[in-house]
């Protein structure tokens, strides 16, 4: 019976059998895999996987030892996912250099690129880092006055201290810095779903590490940064907004989310009032939350803020805490 269930399992893949030697574009695997596997119809073969694409594995079957390939639509959708994961990994180790966005990874300088929905964006990498490791992403959203479609403009104010050439060689990360193209809509609606787009984007095809994705922006920016944790809490591994406030209701929403909010108590622009509503509303609901006033400062605080050595000591401190075990 076991010989029976066997052959029908295998007779599709059979007709597509090779010798056992390496195939074009298959990937062998790091360490030995033998598990049971499972047809799209039920039937199970015990075998271990010798190699794999997004298309075909092949294995060596334990019990008469025949190499075989079987394609993956005859595969279970628990395998189909196993193979899956493990052809993403190695897409993500050499997306650096070969991968969707390896022409926009220049040493030591931004490019200036479009995403698929539009969104006019710097991004800045460095083809050189070792590929198998994952990188945090730092994502940066300017004021009102950067706004347009020059892709030029988002870079003022942005947290040049932390990105620049030194700090980069002790904390390597991507730097992302999109640009709103209307100041009337800010980093709202169709933007901010866009935005999110570029992010998953990003996120799948280079190897960002999911855990350490930390947003800042400030005055419309630092909006911005409130309504993205607001809309997206599962995304962001910690949130610093300068100068902007945001929705207070929303709280609950955001105390899994560890926050470091900075205003200026002679911010002309946007009230300190704003910040100081949100550290209420977020103390109020137990979030992780502490709050920076600068005495004596306006609304123009980048500078003064992301030049503090702590913050930036913090900021890479950060992971993403699953929403499965996060406190309620």
């Amino acid at each position: 019976m076991k010989t029976l269930l066997l052959g029908l399992f295998l007779i599709p893949a059979l007709l597509h059998a090779k010798e056992p030697s390496s195939l074009n574009g298959m990937t062998k695997p790091e360490v030995k895999i033998v598990r049971e596997w499972k047809s799209d119809d039920g039937k199970s073969l015990q075998a271990e996987l010798l190699e794999y694409s997004e298309t075909e594995i092949k294995v060596n079957t334990a019990r008469n030892f025949k190499i075989v390939r079987i394609p993956m639509e005859r595969l279970s959708q628990e395998d189909r996912d196993f193979v899956m994961a493990m052809v993403k990994k190695n897409s993500l180790d050499y997306s650096l250099t070969d991968g969707k966005f390896a022409s926009q990874m220049v040493e030591g300088e931004f490019t200036k690129n479009v995403s698929e929905k539009g969104l006019k964006y710097q991004i800045k990498g460095n083809p050189k880092w070792d590929g198998k490791k994952r990188y945090p992403l730092m994502i940066w959203l300017h004021g009102a006055g950067q706004s347009g479609d020059d892709n030029t403009s988002q870079s003022a104010g942005s947290p040049r201290q932390l990105y620049n050439e030194e700090a980069q060689k002790k904390q390597p990360f991507f730097m992302l810095m999109p640009q709103c193209p209307d100041r009337a809509i800010g980093w709202k609606n169709e933007v901010a779903d866009n935005l999110m787009a570029l992010v998953t984007d990003l996120t799948d095809n280079l190897p960002i590490d999911k855990d350490r994705i930390y947003l800042t922006g400030s005055s419309m920016g630092g909006a911005g940064t409130w309504g993205m944790i607001a809309k997206w809490p599962e995304v962001f591994a910690c949130a610093v907004p300068l100068c902007g406030g945001g929705d207070a209701s929303k709280a609950e929403t955001m105390k899994g989310v560890p926050i470091w909010i900075f205003h200026g108590d002679k911010d002309d622009s946007v009230p300190v009032e704003a910040s100081r509503k949100m550290f209420a509303a977020m103390q109020g609901v137990k979030g992780n939350v502490q709050y920076t006033e600068l005495p004596g400062a306006g609304h123009i605080i980048t500078d003064q803020v992301y030049s503090k050595p702590e913050l930036g000591e913090w900021i890479f401190a950060q992971k993403r805490v699953p929403a499965t075990t996060k406190k309620r």
